[in-house]
């Protein structure tokens, strides 16, 4: 009865698993051209059945494993986060493997062994099944960088990843390996408990695990891309394919900070404000150096490469934060940054010519988008406000809420700063917006009809974004009980 309880638990992860099983004995079976559309449509009804299956779990809270996995309603709403997002995903990579020439029907099994690999690292609940759920999302993230295989840039992206990955990884194994030999635990909950008596502990004791907790911050703030960990962002995601440069861009970063919320903000509250200050300078350094670097940017996806930085250090305010309220505003924000990089990427993998081997590179391909394409050059223009933060837009009460948060924490440093390289950084995004309206051009390019499936997720982020005000406050109110049941 406690197998079948925490299988049950776990019923998505061994669900899409046995899926991945299921669709590489079909591909290898029928090793032609056509599988690799098959194994896209195959896999997305894989994940709209998992979507059905999370919705219809019982446990609102359950351990499992001998302590290894949790399932709360915070993992559930994150997981869910995850699943949608790996299917945006796909769908928008459903014409550019064809575009590309990329027949390899590994590329979508990798992408759902990753997406997997998130599921599991949502509910991982003590060190190991942290690391492993970590390492098969890394090691999944290597090889789908390098899928492009014709190409020296995709090659150079996968090398450069793997190379500091592994690096990263070494510094999040040797600080559990601190931590599990001067507590002799590995339960997350079992470490919060432990860490009230943390004033208690020998000075070699305290700076040991110190030095632990250290390292494991460097580990995850190199995941998310946050400064002075950032060096492999932008290489990485413009050596990258594109439909493999939005998957990162889109899933991943999410399921570090709610690891990083449910680690530093629930087991590690007691020590938090030892190591509170490597967040608030990553903070401010991550707002900074991608509001300064954004401006001499000539190439679109490097572009948006430092624009994620910056929003990345938008998102380590609620973390140096720390309160309910924070919490509640960064996961809003997440929300709403994975919606607008949906419709981002969506439409600039969506910009291709008639010749469909041309793939948008450079800021300047897009003058005259607004007289061959109007419709999506206005969708365009408006999900770049909504991320520069201009009213009514989304973007901008994600940023209201988190500032609040900062200011009634009375760290009006943070808040400041974040304004600031908000209006700086509102400068590169409106300058795509005067590319694409008010620049001219002699050439005249024709452009591909968008497929269904990608026009219908431009316009439904389109509508989240613009929207969103009406029902901005319910969903914030649903953040804030999360955030409540998550420090509980």
């Amino acid at each position: 009865m406690i197998f079948i309880n925490s299988l049950q638990s776990l019923l998505i992860e061994f669900y899409l698993s046995l899926t991945i099983i299921i669709l590489l004995i079909y591909s290898i079976v029928n090793n032609k051209y056509i599988i690799v559309k098959n194994v896209s449509i195959l896999s997305i009804l894989a994940i709209i059945f998992a979507i059905i299956i999370l919705n219809t779990n019982p446990y609102t809270y359950i351990i499992t494993f001998n302590n290894a996995f949790i399932t709360d309603n915070f993992s559930s709403i994150i997981k869910l986060i995850v699943l949608v997002g790996s299917l945006s995903s796909i769908i928008i990579s459903l014409d550019y493997l064809k575009d590309q020439k990329i027949y390899s029907y590994e590329y979508i099994l990798l992408v759902l062994l990753s997406t997997v690999a998130m599921l599991f690292l949502t509910s991982a609940y003590n060190l190991i099944s942290i690391y492993l759920a970590i390492e098969l999302q890394s090691l999944s993230f290597y090889v789908l960088a390098s899928m492009k295989k014709n190409s020296e840039y995709s090659t150079e992206a996968s090398f450069k990843y793997f190379i500091l990955g592994v690096f990263s990884s070494g510094f999040l194994l040797l600080g559990f390996t601190i931590l599990y030999g001067f507590t002799g635990i590995i339960n997350i909950e079992q470490f919060y408990k432990l860490f009230v008596c943390f004033e208690n502990f020998d000075n070699f004791s305290l700076i040991s695990i110190s030095l632990g907790i250290l390292l494991i911050v460097m580990s995850f703030l190199f995941k998310i891309g946050a400064v002075p960990f950032h060096m492999w962002l932008p290489d990485v995601y413009e050596g990258s394919p594109m439909s493999v440069t939005a998957f990162f861009a889109i899933t991943p970063k999410i399921v570090i900070l709610s690891l990083i919320f449910r680690i530093f903000i629930y087991a590690f509250y007691e020590v938090i404000y030892d190591i509170n200050n490597i967040f608030i300078y990553c903070s401010i350094a991550s707002m900074i150096l991608a509001s300064i670097a954004g401006l001499y940017q000539s190439r679109i996806i490097r572009l948006f490469a430092y624009s994620a930085i910056g929003h990345i250090g938008y998102m380590l305010i609620g973390v140096a934060v720390g309160s309910i309220e924070a919490i509640s505003a960064v996961l809003f924000y997440m929300i709403i940054y994975i919606v607008m990089s949906i419709g981002i990427y969506s439409i600039i993998i969506s910009i291709r010519t008639k010749d469909k081997s041309i793939e948008i590179k450079y800021l300047k391909e897009l003058i005259g988008l607004s007289k061959n394409n109007p419709l999506l050059s206005i969708s365009f223009a408006m999900i770049l406000f909504s991320m520069a933060g201009i009213p009514p837009l989304a973007g901008f009460f994600s940023k209201l809420y988190l500032f609040a948060s900062a200011m009634n924490a009375n760290m009006f440093n943070l808040a400041l700063i974040g304004i600031l390289t908000s209006v700086i950084g509102t400068v590169y995004y409106i300058y795509i917006i005067r590319l694409m309206y008010f620049e001219k051009t002699n050439s005249w390019l024709y452009f591909v009809q968008i497929n269904k499936p990608l026009s219908m997720l431009i316009g439904s982020t389109l509508i989240v974004l613009l929207l969103l005000f009406i029902y901005a406050s319910s969903i914030l109110v649903y953040t804030h009980q999360l955030a409540l049941l998550l420090t509980i």
